[in-house]
């Protein structure tokens, strides 16, 4: 995959950039961010529109709690994706079901689901750190550009397209039937399978950015883009643009101060994240 990121040495070289960002673990990491803005940006919108902020929180949960399963069972961190995406997918699968057939509001459900990942999570990481050490799960939990392999590159790239891909093609029934359910249903979009099929891609787009922005942190990624977007944006596309141009931003901006202060990488993009918005606030007012 040295095709890939090959590319950034030598215009850290050129730029006059430290040594520090010249290295192959930093080159991964920026691929993968650049590789993360259009996928986690582009979701965004979509999820804010579809009120569920608090799922993506949830999911990253959930992915810390597959994560745990995944390796007690012996298998290797670096092969944890199936334990993860299997054990998001339940849970996801399982919350929109609950949604649709009860009559509690949607933020009500979602809590109760995240409370259920939280304590399993938790009881499971203290009984699984009896069989390995927790430090070997702390870049899952809040992202370090040590540990993107060319491996973790591959996998992203080849589902990130796949989820852009569908994503695209479903984008205005996805909208449409997150602003108003009825017309869409109306109008012959089936809601029921953009639910569940909205839950899919969203859990395999968190699921890949584990790595790079950390299961406790991975909300920030999918909701702050698009509330700094929004107040810029003046129409839908530019709601889009905007949505990814920030993730790219504060996603590399959070790659190099991490890099230069070896902080987590999670929390670094979401500082960075969080910068974005608050600047946005009285750019918005001058952009209107």
């Amino acid at each position: 995959m040295s095709w890939l990121y090959g590319w950034w040495i030598p215009l850290a070289k050129a730029l006059g950039l430290p040594a520090s960002y010249q290295y192959d673990f930093v080159a991964r990491g920026v691929v993968a961010v650049l590789l993360l803005a259009p996928l986690l940006g582009g979701l965004s919108h979509l999820v804010v529109a579809r009120r569920l902020a608090f799922f993506s929180t949830t999911l990253g949960q959930a992915a810390l709690t597959g994560l745990v399963i995944g390796v007690a069972l012996g298998v290797p961190l670096d092969d944890a994706y199936a334990s993860v995406l299997g054990f998001c997918l339940f849970v996801g699968v399982v919350m929109v079901y609950v949604r649709r057939t009860v009559t509690l509001p949607p933020d009500t459900v979602i809590g109760v689901f995240m409370a259920f990942t939280l304590g399993l999570g938790i009881c499971l990481l203290v009984a699984a750190t009896r069989q390995f050490n927790i430090h070997q799960i702390e870049a899952v939990m809040f992202g370090s550009v040590l540990t993107i392999t060319d491996r973790d590159l591959g996998i992203l790239l080849v589902l990130g397209i796949v989820v852009i891909g569908v994503a695209a093609y479903t984008y205005n029934r996805v909208l449409s039937a997150s602003l108003s359910p009825a017309i869409a249903k109306a109008r012959g979009v089936r809601t029921t399978l953009i639910d569940y099929g909205f839950v899919v891609l969203v859990t395999i787009a968190i699921t890949v950015s584990l790595k790079v922005i950390g299961a406790l942190m991975v909300e920030a990624m999918v909701v702050v883009p698009a509330a700094a977007a929004r107040n810029l944006a003046k129409s839908t596309k530019g709601y889009l643009g905007w949505s990814v141009a920030i993730a790219a931003v504060a996603g590399l901006g959070g790659l190099f101060v991490s890099t230069s202060f070896r902080v987590p990488t999670g929390g670094a993009i979401v500082l960075a994240l969080s910068a974005c918005f608050f600047v946005s606030l009285p750019l918005g007012k001058l952009v209107r």
